[in-house]
């Protein structure tokens, strides 16, 4: 049986999205579907999308911007 990931090992999937992917510095925003566009071909649930995120948004890493369709990587 697999072993579900847990929020804070999305929660560095969304990181490593920002950073090693989109080459994405401090202050920089993403939509979410620049982040669906990588999130399932890295074999992530879409479900855990949003667990992530808010663990992410909770460490301070993260923030959501108004609305809350795009993210800011923090420095």
């Amino acid at each position: 049986m697999a072993t579900l990931p847990t929020p804070e090992e999305t929660a560095r999937e969304i990181l490593a999205i920002f950073v090693s992917h989109f080459k994405s510095r401090p202050e920089d925003v993403l939509r979410i579907n620049n982040f669906l566009a990588v999130w399932l071909p890295r074999g992530l649930a879409a479900e855990d999308f949003n667990p992530g995120m808010e663990y992410a948004v909770a460490q301070g890493w993260v923030e959501v911007r108004p609305g809350g369709e795009s993210f800011k990587l923090t420095s």
